[in-house]
């Protein structure tokens, strides 16, 4: 007799009242799996079987589904089936346990291949199930309702659903504004509501107009016109630098208008310093930007929020795992947060104080460039309170428009970017104070958190960062891989028919599920929403598709991020000096070609190796890839590495010598990682790793000689190199900043 135990683990896209209905009923998922009812009997692949429920009781959080399935003729193989499913609020958990018995000898091969046969078909089964479910979802009565229902957490600790009222917001919003929250509501009542309870459906527009640009990404469609070469532009620019975008390039403006001198305007189709996201960073990193000269630690003392004692990284680990859990604090990463906004209107003041230009309410158009001589460009913006069009002239655009750039499209003829985190989140206020792990605790930042295994398909991230009294800025992101329309698999993390990436659906997880991450204490509120899509970088390589004539990207339009952390303003501020340095020694040697500008950038070559991990934080097999790697991997930084390394892998300075043991460690504990990689990565995403890994070592080698000269030898190279060529001393130059941004010298 063979007898073959088969266990697995699994996520069905659907709460666990939900999912338990449906497989609870023969009559409601015997058709994913192809079998009909005849009578008492089912008939599946020709033969009549019997089919008896082995349910076990469970309880609010928790159901054990039991089935078994024997032949009506008493011969052939028998299957008992047993599912333990625990609730994840957006889905269930399930673990598997299949026994088959059959007829005939169990040699090796035979049970092998039965193994095989069995996980092929579950799986596929699965599938089935989740499209159904996902379709059920799809079916729910469409009704607009007149109110919605929204979790609330009261002081006992559990929730519980009460009818909320739609809030009176909703019928004093502008007409274009309440028009699109009812076209929303039906779908996302619970993101729509609270937008409404915040006064946020401004808010609101800006979250569709992102989501609009990404599905045309997404579509691979971009703007050819928004960049010309023409043959002439007038010999004398009003400006030196143009930027385009009041976000983190305003930062960059103010340091080249205030510290280096030169004329600046800075324009934004919105108010120019205004943030959709609160800012942390660590003290030794935000000294970089008192360094570059521009504000002093007393200009930046109003700005900062708050500053933790401690941080924490800590990834779920479910009930009957392999692997323990480990808590890995670090003290100096993320604890200092910033008011962004006000970080943004003290540095417009500063812009505008040098003699900058700051113009808000003002759409890019298009950039023309002259296509040969001095570099000139002239940029087109349309007023969008008048509509008229304006032109201005300068020596070079600045493209900081974040992450959806029309620039950075055409740069990359519509290929979008490698990697992205949509990411969302509130201020919020009100949390249950305490130090328990669902509890706020305003001397604690999470930098890195999950509370569950993948949910939808993805693995959901937080973060919580405390900043002013109870305030508590929280975010919900997953890492994702940027699937191209027509390719690759689907995304698994939205609902049924949303669009890919998308930003509202994820609003509306966040709502859901906030509770479980924190939990709200009677005078809980939401102040304002946090949102973005954040890019990692469209190359994986230093430089893939050139610069265009005239234009240099920064910020989220750089897209250097790190891959670990997606934190656009930390690689910012811990690199301002050097892109402004670099940029300033370029305009005064007019160095301003393509390939001569692509050295201007936060490019770190121990980051771009961290892509990898990043390829492992969404769910290749099971839900729990993500928790059950990470908790080893933290192992290894908490119990081999310590503190110190920790901090330095966090903060983007990994050094040659930090690596090896993070690599190996983890090989050691899970050597499973090797057939993972190669699933995960496949052969081309090895070969590209192997090759980043030369690059990393050779960049190593070279910061150590230069480590041994010291700044004689730097002085030495420098000016032999300027003697040579400003080109090539503007090269070397670029080679000691990347250096010094990463903590490889002094």
């Amino acid at each position: 007799m063979l007898r073959l135990t088969y266990r697995d683990y699994l996520e069905l896209p659907a709460p666990l009242s939900a999912a338990t209905a449906v497989l609870r009923d023969p009559a409601a998922w015997a058709g994913a799996i192809g079998a009909e009812r005849l009578g008492t009997f089912w008939r599946y692949g020709g033969e009549l079987y019997t089919l008896v429920d082995q349910h076990r009781a469970g309880d609010a959080h928790m159901a054990v589904i039991g089935w078994r399935v024997a032949p009506a003729t008493g011969h052939g193989p028998c299957l008992t089936l047993e599912l333990t499913l625990r609730d994840a609020v957006i889905s269930s958990h399930a673990e598997l346990r299949l026994v088959v018995e059959a007829p005939g000898r169990a040699g090796l091969w035979r049970v092998a291949a039965l193994r095989r046969r069995v996980s092929r078909a579950l799986r596929a089964v699965v599938a089935r199930l989740g499209a159904l479910l996902r379709a059920a979802e799809l079916e729910a009565p469409a009704t607009a309702p007149a109110r919605v229902r929204a979790s609330v957490v009261v002081e006992a600790g559990r929730g519980e659903e009460v009818e909320t009222p739609l809030p009176q917001e909703l019928h004093t919003a502008t007409p274009t504004q309440a028009a699109l929250a009812e076209r929303l509501r039906l779908r996302y009542p619970l993101t729509v509501a609270h937008f409404a309870a915040m006064g946020a459906l401004d808010h609101l527009e800006r979250v569709a107009r992102l989501e609009r640009g990404w599905e045309r990404i997404m579509r691979g469609e971009y703007d050819r016109d928004v960049y010309e070469l023409v043959p002439v532009l007038p010999e004398a620019p009003a400006y030196d630098l143009i930027y385009a975008g009041g976000g983190l390039g305003l930062l960059h403006a103010a340091v080249m208008a205030a510290r280096l001198g030169w004329r600046v305007l800075i324009f934004d189709r919105s108010e120019v310093g205004c943030a959709h996201r609160e800012w942390n960073i660590s003290r030794e990193e935000l000294a970089a930007l008192v360094a570059s000269g521009v504000v002093s630690w007393a200009e930046l003392e109003p700005v900062i929020m708050r500053e933790y004692r401690n941080g924490l990284v800590r990834f779920y680990n479910r009930p009957g795992s392999d692997v323990r859990a480990v808590d890995l604090w670090m003290p100096e990463v993320l604890n200092v947060a910033l008011d962004a906004g006000a970080l943004l209107r003290l540095m417009r003041r500063k812009l505008e104080e040098a003699g900058g230009t700051v113009l808000s309410g003002r759409a890019f158009r298009r950039l023309r460039v002259a296509a040969a001589g001095p570099l000139r460009v002239e940029v087109e913006l349309q007023d969008l309170t008048t509509g008229a069009l304006e032109c201005y002239t300068g020596r070079l655009l600045l493209d900081g428009m974040g992450s959806t750039s029309p620039l950075a499209l055409y740069r990359h003829a519509g290929r979008p970017f490698a990697g992205v985190c949509p990411t969302v989140g509130t201020v919020a206020s009100g949390f249950a104070r305490g130090n328990g792990p669902g509890e706020y605790d305003p001397t604690l930042g999470d930098i890195l958190m999950s509370v569950a295994d993948a949910q939808r398909g993805e693995q959901l991230m937080w973060e919580g960062f405390p900043g002013r009294g109870d305030e508590l800025t929280v975010y919900l992101f997953y890492y994702s891989t940027v699937e191209t329309a027509g390719g690759g698999s689907p995304v698994g993390g939205l609902r049924a028919g949303s669009p890919r990436y998308s930003l509202l659906d994820l609003f509306e997880q966040y709502f859901t599920l906030l509770p479980t991450y924190k939990r709200p204490g009677p005078g809980f509120h939401h102040v304002k929403p946090v949102y973005g899509y954040i890019p990692a970088r469209h190359s994986l390589r230093r430089q893939e598709a050139p610069l265009p004539r005239g234009v240099l990207p920064v910020g989220d339009s750089a897209a250097q991020q790190s891959p670990l952390t997606f934190c656009g303003f930390g690689s910012h501020v811990r690199n301002l000096r050097r892109t402004t340095g670099l940029l300033d020694h370029a305009l005064r040697h007019e160095l301003l070609e393509p390939d001569q500008l692509a050295l201007i950038n936060p490019f770190q070559v121990n980051v771009s190796l961290n892509w990898v991990f990043s390829r492992f934080m969404h769910p290749w097999d099971a839900p729990d890839n993500v928790n059950r790697l990470q908790n080893l991997f933290y192992a290894v930084l908490n119990d081999d590495l310590g503190v110190d390394r920790a901090t330095r892998y966090f903060r983007d300075r990994m050094r040659w010598g930090d690596y090896h043991p993070m690599l190996f460690g983890v090989l050691r504990r899970w050597p499973q990682i090797l057939l993972a990689a190669w699933g995960v990565l496949g052969p081309r995403g090895i070969a590209q790793w192997a090759g980043d890994y030369l690059r990393f070592s050779w960049s190593a080698a070279l910061a150590a000689i230069a480590r041994l000269g010291g700044p004689m030898a730097e002085r030495l190279l420098v000016d032999l190199a300027d003697a040579r060529s400003a080109a090539l001393g503007l090269r070397v130059r670029a080679s000691y900043a990347e250096w010094r941004a990463m903590g490889w010298l002094s």
